[in-house]
């Protein structure tokens, strides 16, 4: 698997975990809105991505927005290399997901 195949499976992966915690803790879906408003408070632009997801949260419901997250489409890949859901996952989550992929990494290379 090449790399940025690997990158974007890992993404998928850890958008699936956050899917799941937002569905089980309905509080954290202030989190996107949250680093979306402080992220415009340090930068003078933002990327037109993450204006994407400013209106994709403020416009779209729940449930279209975890199936943004859990997609397999190209659409949701790119949407997914510029989350706004950043510090939904705790860092032991974080790193049990990367935990994974490094250890898929390294049995392709047996």
């Amino acid at each position: 698997m090449n790399m940025r195949k690997r990158s974007d499976e890992r993404s998928k992966a850890l958008h699936r975990e956050i899917a799941k915690k937002l569905r089980n803790t309905p509080k954290l879906w202030a989190v996107p809105k949250t680093n979306i408003d402080r992220w415009k408070k340090r930068r003078k632009s933002l990327m037109p991505s993450v204006i994407e997801w400013e209106y994709i949260l403020d416009k779209y419901s729940k449930e279209q927005i975890l199936a943004i997250l859990e997609s397999d489409s190209e659409e949701s890949t790119r949407l997914r290399s510029s989350s706004p859901f950043t510090g939904i996952l705790s860092d032991i989550e974080r790193k049990n997901i990367f935990k994974l992929y490094d250890t898929a990494k390294q049995l392709k290379q047996l």
